[in-house]
């Protein structure tokens, strides 16, 4: 479905609904639809058709949700781009997806100036802010007050057409690969969302993921649907989000385990009323244990779930049904409704219950392709099937586990050691704030296990301390042989540990 026709729809039932909350800046479902129909007559005015790109490249706010209801209502091509991006990256997107237009803040325009209007084949740039930035460019402020764009948007679209472009970080290549959703792949999130975990109209949701991930278009197109409220954050201090949380009563909230851990350390965490709070999902590759034991300790009435997926698949493969969250704690859930998956071996031979292979899954979730780059495609999706990259296992009830990623496995003295087990072992230690654990070329054993930690404020405790508290609970093999202290430890654009960055 067009998430722009599905949003006029719910405007016209209820109207006055909050959709989107931020800084305090309530706007309605009529207001969210008139603004993003001005911005799509705006673009239809300029030549804009069905199928063109359109990058949006903008911090978290509600011009982002506006952006992305306006180019979607079109037919055209939404293109989030991280507003951390510079250089040969960005030039790279822009030039891969073909961008004819760029909605962009003020600042990062000017920072990237020089390269957006000589070296990227842009049209046109619409800028967030009514400065003096030369000609060429319209302003986005001035498109969405404007009156004279209330015309009806009427742009019919098919369920294979393409319907947004993601681009993933850069891998071994250097460069990003661009994820083709279709509006089939993208009507699988919120069916999902409304099948396991029975969302509905009067669901709050908080969001402090970056909006140009994913999570930004998947949320927006939940609301669009559910007519359910989004309440935005554009900063990860965890008090904020705590304050939010309290003052808007949110229901559902979903991050990457270090946003859970800094909640955790707020001072005085029982001043703030988190009553609605409902269930929290903790998105990552493996997500501690103790993090979610310790999570539902502080806060009783909420629901810590994990749930699982990439970019690629739109972006759930499975995701934890409510009733059995305490029962399977630490799963990553059952597969999600019509996505099949399966456990591998190197040669494609599916394994048996319990033993860890490569995850692989088939489905309507299931990303076109990566744009432009058909080498990429045909390794990612082979016979039909999505090949993730990423090792787990089943139980015999059928719950998925997550174990890391094959190119972070350890293989020391021949023996396969899962990072995400040592640094669950480490993250016990009431001491460790973060741990990543990795792999380093060593003669004897080709790789010995290290692994990296930041301590908690003024806490102390010794190298050999740590060794010996992972001795009492691993096996010999899966002890680390060096531990490195560390103020902070490098992350990913969405907070997971770059264990690479690591070694």
């Amino acid at each position: 479905m067009n998430f722009g026709e599905v949003l006029e729809e719910t405007a016209q039932r209820i109207p006055q609904k909050t959709a989107l909350i931020f800084r305090d800046r309530r706007m309605s479902f009529q207001e969210l639809n008139l603004c993003s129909i001005r911005l799509a007559n705006f673009l239809i005015n300029q030549g804009l058709s069905k199928g063109e790109r359109v990058a949006i490249s903008l911090p978290n706010s509600l011009d982002f949700v506006i952006a992305y209801f306006g180019i979607s209502k079109i037919g055209a091509i939404p293109v989030p781009v991280d507003v951390r991006l510079k250089g040969e990256e960005l030039h790279f997107i822009l030039s891969d997806a073909q961008v004819k237009f760029m909605i962009i803040d003020y600042p990062f325009f000017l920072a990237n100036r020089a390269e957006l209007l000589e070296n990227c084949p842009l049209e046109k740039i619409i800028l967030r802010e009514d400065t003096h930035a030369g000609g060429g460019v319209a302003f986005f402020e001035e498109i969405v007050n404007n009156p004279e764009l209330d015309h009806e948007v009427n742009v019919q679209v098919k369920g294979l057409d393409e319907a947004l472009y993601m681009y993933t970080s850069g891998t071994t290549t250097g460069k990003p690969k661009g994820v083709v959703l279709t509006y089939d792949n993208l009507d699988t999130f919120p069916e999902v969302l409304n099948k396991v975990l029975n969302t509905k109209e009067g669901d709050v949701w908080g969001i402090v993921m970056p909006l140009s991930h994913v999570v930004g278009p998947i949320c927006a197109n939940e609301v669009a649907i559910r007519g359910s409220t989004l309440v935005i954050f554009d900063q990860m201090r965890p008090d904020k989000l705590l304050e939010g949380i309290d003052k808007y009563k949110i229901n559902y909230f979903q991050g990457v385990p270090p946003i859970f851990q800094a909640i955790l350390r707020v001072p005085h965490i029982e001043k703030y009323n988190t009553k609605n709070l409902w269930w929290v999902s903790m998105w990552g590759t493996s997500v501690p244990l103790a993090l979610m034991k310790e999570f539902h300790e502080k806060f009783p009435h909420t629901i810590p779930i994990q749930g699982y997926g990439l970019t690629e698949t739109s972006p759930f493969i499975s995701l934890m049904p409510l009733e059995f969250a305490f029962d399977k704690m630490g799963s990553i859930g059952r597969p999600v409704p019509h996505a099949e998956v399966k456990i591998v071996d190197e040669e494609d031979n599916e394994l048996p219950t319990g033993e860890v292979g490569e995850i692989i899954t088939r489905g309507p979730m299931v990303m076109k392709e990566y744009h432009n780059n058909p080498e990429a495609t045909r390794k990612m999706l082979r016979n039909g099937w999505l090949y993730t990259g990423d090792l787990g296992r089943f139980d015999k009830d059928g719950f998925l586990y997550h174990l890391g990623r094959k190119d972070d496995m350890i293989i020391t003295g021949g023996l396969n050691v899962f990072p995400a087990e040592i640094e669950n072992i480490l993250l016990q230690h009431p001491m460790v704030a973060e741990a990543g654990a990795v792999g380093v070329p060593d003669k004897d054993r080709g790789e010995v296990i290290k692994a990296v930690v930041t301590l908690y404020f003024n806490a102390l405790v010794s190298e050999k301390e740590l060794i010996a508290f992972c001795r009492e609970r691993l096996a010999p093999w899966k002890v680390p042989k060096l531990i490195e202290f560390s103020d902070s430890l490098p992350k990913t654009s969405t907070g997971k540990v770059a264990r690479r960055l690591l070694v």
